[in-house]
């Protein structure tokens, strides 16, 4: 790497983690002074508090991450506008797209570590702190044991078109509680609906307790009389498939999301339709961090005079096309999730469009 790359990339740095840590302590302040009434008459402990917030870090990080790459953008590039050093860069014979590779070798390092960040460590972290915060900040019956392994409101979609809604889960003993199983036809009407109240992983098959089983028409009037069992042998997924499934779809890393989108390829087109808008979406939003340094490279390049009051409007504007930038993107999803855009492009539509915009205000 050349000095100007090291120049530049130890510049962009330090106010990147700055501007992180930033939005961390903010997030946490702002959240724990929302939650101030339950710690308080809970009387949650410090360690608690701090594990849980620990297990939000991730998450935190991907959502704020392009935040901090855009304002980390324009701040190195405005200093060295201010400076004059973009100008001797340019009169040394350095063009302006080679002193702006370092900011695109910083774009994808930052997007391939979000991704890595949002397959390897947040579907872990927030299992448990769903799991702290269902058994500890938001545990009013303090009279019930507290176990931290639980894993509460389990929901998937479950293979033979089947919805799964689990109200806790112990994977130490591989034992669910609260069990509603709703069995959906091809127009996904449901046509049979399982109550138990247990149901334990024995033997390599799960054995349901206390069970109600109830038949439905297409109206969802119950057909007969309900049917009783002290015990029986139910399909259900395996303990591990619970656990990975039962995540949220914006949690799921992409290799579990895809095997789950395989499951439901031949059921309800509708929910197919938002599996792969939300699978797609798990490639395109790692790219806005690289899109929007792009964007604010743009912006800060056109600041010609060395005022404080234009540098100030070049981040104005920056910052503006990154909050249209962000309500373009939930507009594509929402389209694509309705089925008016194509999967693909409802997740990358936004990226296209908006990285087009900052590599032709970069050139002109």
């Amino acid at each position: 790497m050349r000095i100007l790359d090291k120049y530049i990339v130890k510049y962009f740095i330090l106010p990147f983690l700055y501007c992180l840590m930033v939005f961390i302590v903010l997030y946490i302040i702002i959240d724990l002074f929302g939650r101030m009434d339950e710690v308080l008459k809970q009387n949650i402990k410090i360690g608690i508090l701090l594990e849980y917030y620990l297990s939000m870090i991730p998450l935190i990080v991907i959502q704020t991450s392009p935040v901090a790459s855009l304002i980390s953008a324009i701040y190195v590039l405005g200093t060295l506008n201010k400076y004059g050093e973009i100008t001797a860069m340019r009169s040394a014979g350095i063009s302006i797209y080679r002193i702006l590779m370092p900011f695109i070798y910083i774009g994808f390092a930052i997007t391939i570590l979000v991704f890595s960040i949002s397959e390897k460590i947040l579907p872990q972290s927030m299992r448990k702190a769903e799991s702290i915060r269902a058994s500890s900040i938001e545990n009013i019956d303090k009279s019930k044991p507290v176990n931290r392994t639980m894993i509460p409101n389990i929901a998937l979609y479950g293979k033979d078109n089947r919805l799964i809604f689990i109200d806790n889960f112990d994977p130490t003993s591989k034992t669910a509680m609260g069990i509603t199983i709703l069995k959906q036809d091809k127009k996904d009407n449901v046509s049979l609906k399982i109550s138990a109240h247990e149901a334990k992983w024995l033997d390599g098959k799960w054995v349901f307790s206390n069970i109600l089983t109830y038949k439905l028409d297409n109206k969802g009037t119950v057909i007969g009389s309900p049917e009783f069992f002290q015990e029986k042998v139910i399909n259900m997924e395996k303990p591990k498939d619970l656990i990975l499934k039962g995540t949220n779809y914006e949690y799921m890393s992409f290799r579990d999301l895809l095997n789950y989108t395989k499951n439901f390829s031949e059921t309800s087109p509708k929910l197919i339709t938002r599996l792969r808008v939300d699978l797609h979406q798990k490639i395109s939003l790692p790219f806005i961090n690289l899109v929007v340094i792009l964007i604010g490279a743009g912006f800060a390049l056109r600041v010609r005079q060395r005022g404080k009051a234009t540098a100030l409007l070049g981040i104005g504007m920056s910052i503006a096309i990154g909050f249209i930038y962000y309500a373009f993107m939930a507009s594509c999803i929402a389209f694509g999730k309705s089925g008016t855009l194509p999967a693909f492009l409802s997740a990358h539509l936004a990226n296209i469009l908006f990285g087009l915009i900052g590599i032709i205000l970069i050139k002109n």
